[in-house]
C-alpha cells in the first residue's frame, strides 16, 4: 500500500468495496435462492410476498420440478456471471487507487471494464427477467398475465453505465496525450 495515498481515500476505497461486496451477495443470495430453493420459509415473510427477484416472485417456482426450475433460473445466470465479473474489475480499480495509480493504464482499464460489465449486466437482467416470466407463463395458474417492465431507474442506471464507460475513454485518452507531451519535452 502506498503511504502517500491519504486515509481518506483508503476508507472511501474500503466502504465501496464493503458496500459492493454486501450488493453483489444480497443479489446472488435472492437470485440463487429463489431459484435453487423456492421453499425456503423466509419467503413467506411479507417482503418477500410483494417482492419479485428478477420478474417472478420468490415461490413461483416451487411447485415446479427441477427442470423447469433450472431452466427458468438459468435465464438469469449470464446476468449473474457479468455482474461479478464486473464487480471483480471494481475491486481491481480500488486495489489501483489504494496504490495511488489514479490514473494509470491499468486503473483506466478496470474502470472501462467495470462500467462496461456493469452495463451489460444491466441489459442482461433486463432481458433474463422478461425471459423468465415468459418461460414461466406456461407453467403458471391460468389467467396469468404477462406485462413489459422497464421503468425509468432501469433506463437511469443504463446511462450511468454509458457515462461512466465514457469517462473512462476519455480518462485513457489524456492519459494517452500526456504519454505523447512527455515524449515532446
Amino acid at each position: 500500500m502506498n503511504p502517500t495515498v491519504s486515509l481518506k481515500i483508503r476508507r472511501l476505497c474500503w466502504i465501496v468495496r464493503v458496500v459492493a461486496i454486501l450488493l453483489l451477495g444480497s443479489v446472488l443470495v435472492l437470485y440463487l435462492g429463489s431459484w435453487l430453493f423456492p421453499e425456503w420459509g423466509m419467503w413467506e415473510h411479507h417482503w418477500a410476498r410483494r417482492s419479485t427477484i428478477g420478474g417472478l416472485s420468490p415461490r413461483a417456482l416451487a411447485t415446479s420440478d427441477g427442470m423447469d426450475r433450472f431452466l427458468i433460473g438459468s435465464a438469469s445466470l449470464p446476468y449473474l456471471v457479468c455482474l461479478t465479473w464486473a464487480f471483480y474489475h471494481l475491486h481491481g480499480m480500488l486495489s489501483r487507487f489504494e496504490a495511488g495509480e489514479f490514473f494509470e493504464r491499468a486503473t483506466v482499464r478496470h474502470l472501462r471494464t467495470f462500467s462496461g460489465l456493469l452495463l451489460l449486466a444491466k441489459v442482461l437482467s433486463l432481458a433474463a427477467m422478461h425471459l423468465r416470466v415468459f418461460m414461466y407463463l406456461p407453467l403458471a395458474p391460468a389467467g396469468t398475465r404477462w406485462a413489459f417492465n422497464i421503468t425509468g431507474d432501469d433506463l437511469a442506471v443504463l446511462l450511468l453505465c454509458a457515462l461512466i464507460f465514457l469517462i473512462a475513454h476519455l480518462m485513457e485518452e489524456g492519459g494517452r496525450l500526456a504519454e505523447e507531451n512527455r515524449g515532446f519535452v
